[in-house]
């Protein structure tokens, strides 16, 4: 396991370089709020249609090492990209890519790891908490680093992202894999599949909200004062609790089962977006990101280890890359693209007001589409563990 935690390390630290200050980078170059919020749509297309096709990928060829750095390469490339075309037309083709190879690393990465898991698959949990710790420490220190030049927090971003898919190439193939449904058929037989289906219904919703203000909470917290260094410790922060909530994870699910914990994330979650659109002092949002730590470990942890056991037998990789799709970039299309137009007519804090009524009512939806499953037995057995290395 010490391989994926080398894994899950460098792509955080790259995540922590780039996520919190790419909206203030495309800023930089000149770019309006409806741009940046086109742009980030736009990205969020490409990794739509990239995540499931890589997940599929992976699931006809289960035991493959070469994917993961494939991903990264191409990532890469984009990154590289960003960093050197301005505010040109090249900035389109190279956030394309940067999109397409980092939608698929986390799916990737997470089923292979959840494989390494076998049958106690919540051991997951303990080892992507070592990403959220290392996001946690590197993006105050990059935040540092890069001061009002948000062009260099590129030359992170990019060795980062490079290391990440070599490091990535040490994971073992998938026991016992088989090889999956046809990459037309594999996505059907996952959507097809209704308690995936429903929970992905009330996922969405809820992460509309969330990146909705996500999309936007650098330029917002600049907005009502704040420095670089407070914005870098507003994302840093929120890993505070995002790391025990994951690594004492598995104790939790065995005690108030996985359903509940998601409906419980979900919960926390949508009272931090209550609490962005209630208030505007930077102390107040910076001490409340803590709860977004909280809430975002229970959600993303318990969503994973759902899918993971309700996937249909040979679609665990396709699984995952929808469920990273849906909720992550079809979320961020609707909530960057719509959101970008909302923010530019009623302000940003007006667009925060109507995401935190869409919390509430994902917290209903992910309720009624998990709960049911509650106690379920998963439809396929899982593999046996692999001894820890």
């Amino acid at each position: 396991m010490r391989r994926a935690v080398l894994a899950y390390v460098t792509l955080y630290v790259a995540v922590a370089a780039y996520s919190p200050y790419l909206q203030q980078y495309y800023k930089s170059l000149g770019l309006s709020l409806g741009t940046i919020g086109a742009l980030a749509a736009f990205t969020s297309a490409v990794a739509l249609i990239s995540a499931p096709t890589w997940g599929a990928i992976h699931d006809r060829y289960p035991t493959s090492r070469l994917l993961l750095p494939m991903a990264a390469g191409i990532g890469a490339l984009g990154a590289a990209g960003l960093a050197t075309a301005g505010a040109s037309w090249l900035l389109i083709p190279s956030a394309a890519a940067f999109a397409m190879g980092m939608a698929g690393m986390g799916p990737m990465m997470d089923v292979r790891v959840l494989d390494m898991a076998g049958s106690e698959r919540t051991r997951y949990a303990r080892i992507r908490v070592w990403g959220s710790i290392s996001f946690m420490v590197a993006t105050p220190i990059v935040g540092f680093a890069i001061g009002e030049d948000y062009r260099s927090l590129f030359f992170v971003a990019v060795p980062m992202i490079l290391v990440g898919g070599l490091a990535a190439m040490l994971l073992p193939g998938r026991a016992g894999g088989v090889h999956g449904a046809s990459l037309r058929r594999a996505p059907g037989r996952v959507l097809g599949h209704r308690p995936i289906a429903l929970f992905l219904i009330g996922a969405f919703v809820g992460w509309t909200a969330v990146y909705s203000q996500y999309a936007f909470f650098s330029i917002y917290l600049r907005q009502i004062g704040a420095s670089s260094d407070q914005i870098g410790l507003a994302w840093s922060i929120q890993a505070a609790l995002e790391i025990p909530s994951m690594f004492f994870f598995p104790q939790l699910s065995r005690r108030f089962g996985t359903e509940r914990l998601i409906v419980l994330g979900m919960a926390i979650m949508a009272l931090r977006l209550i609490v962005n659109a209630f208030f505007v002092s930077p102390t107040i949002l910076i001490a409340c990101s803590l709860m977004q730590g909280a809430g975002y470990g229970l959600a993303l942890i318990g969503g994973i280890s759902f899918v993971s056991r309700q996937a249909p037998k040979g679609t665990a990789a396709t699984a995952q890359g929808i469920l990273n799709a849906v909720t992550f970039s079809l979320s961020s299309i609707i909530g960057s693209g719509v959101g970008g137009q909302v923010a530019g007519w009623l302000t940003i804090r007006g667009l925060y007001a109507i995401t935190a009524v869409l919390g509430l009512v994902a917290i209903v939806l992910v309720a009624l589409a998990v709960l049911p499953a509650s106690g379920q037995a998963a439809l396929e057995p899982p593999p046996a563990p692999r001894p820890a290395d």
